[in-house]
């Protein structure tokens, strides 16, 4: 589920603590960035339980309207469709969304959270529930439903920011991300599963962990060495003045166009490029560009950087 785009940043963050730090401690911010990593699988699955939760409020309000005796009986039952959502259904009955609450101790403090309510009011004065409530009831218009809520609900309540921002200092890295791997695991459910499908784990296979965990560790094992590939194709620029974090970024492309031989040196000189507009000066994706061209050009002549397996880009 984490992409190695995703993995770069977090191992960026991380490294950019350690090397600020005092007293930089190996072991604290390892696991630090490994937490990083763990807090973004666990709002992975909080957007699940958003979504049984908005399901249990939506049945308690329809009691509520009931038992207040409305003479128009459609107020409670426009509420239907949303407390009725198969999808949803599926959900609270998925055994992976339960083992992972009960290991992360995950909840919304439902009913005392008023994300919740917010939420839910939002939904249902929108003109897509309206349009659903209205629509023919089956399991495809339940699924678009669903990631309609999903894709709409973060940027449009005011308070969910602001409960991810105060759960985990991690959140803002993530937000559309871990939206869209949710949008991705709904749309493979199956209308004959009573789970309706699995959820995605942390990593997707072995070969990511160990991606996980070898861009954090060999960059900072090899920092002396690595820095001067970097130091060489520098020419007139003096290392003092280059920004901290795009050094930090030349020293994990140098890392993992060494150590990952699997990975086209193309996607890492791209990857961290994009990395740098999102995160250094607006010249800085401009020049890490032109000193990583100079440094793999020159590590692969020497045979330091050697790639090798299937569909790798010259």
């Amino acid at each position: 589920m984490i992409s190695r785009r995703l993995i770069r940043i977090k191992a960026l963050q991380a490294l950019y603590a350690y090397k600020k730090s005092e007293k930089p401690d190996f072991v604290h911010y390892y696991k630090e960035y490994e937490r990083s990593l763990q807090k973004t699988y666990e709002q992975y699955c909080m957007f699940f339980l958003l979504l049984t939760e908005l399901q249990h409020f939506a049945f308690a309000r329809i009691d509520r309207l009931k038992n207040k005796n409305y003479k128009k009986d459609d107020t409670w039952q426009a509420l239907l469709p949303f407390a009725e959502n198969k999808i949803v259904e599926q959900l609270a009955q998925n055994k992976m969304l339960q083992k992972c609450a009960l290991d992360f101790k995950l909840s919304w403090n439902a009913p005392q959270n008023p994300v919740i309510k917010e939420i839910f009011n939002y939904v249902i004065e929108t003109d897509w529930y309206k349009t659903y409530v209205v629509s023919e009831k089956n399991y495809e218009n339940d699924k678009k439903f669903v990631r309609k809520v999903l894709s709409q609900v973060v940027y449009n309540t005011e308070n969910v920011y602001s409960f991810f921002e105060d759960t985990s200092i991690y959140w803002n890295d993530a937000d559309e991300y871990m939206i869209s791997m949710v949008e991705k695991t709904i749309r493979a459910f199956d209308e004959q599963n009573p789970q309706g499908g699995e959820l995605m784990p942390l990593y997707k296979d072995v070969d990511i962990q160990m991606f996980a965990r070898n861009l954090f560790t060999e960059t900072i094992n090899n920092w002396t060495a690595y820095n001067e590939y970097i130091v060489a194709a520098l020419r007139n620029w003096e290392l003092e003045r280059i920004a901290e974090i795009d050094i930090i970024l030349m020293q994990m492309a140098v890392t993992e166009a060494i150590q990952c031989v699997e990975i086209p040196v193309a996607v890492t000189l791209n990857e961290y490029i994009e990395i740098a507009k999102l995160y250094s000066t607006d010249k800085s994706s401009i020049f890490i560009n032109g000193i990583l061209h100079g440094v793999f050009n020159t590590l692969q002549r020497q045979d330091i950087i050697v790639k090798k397996g299937r569909g790798l880009i010259k």
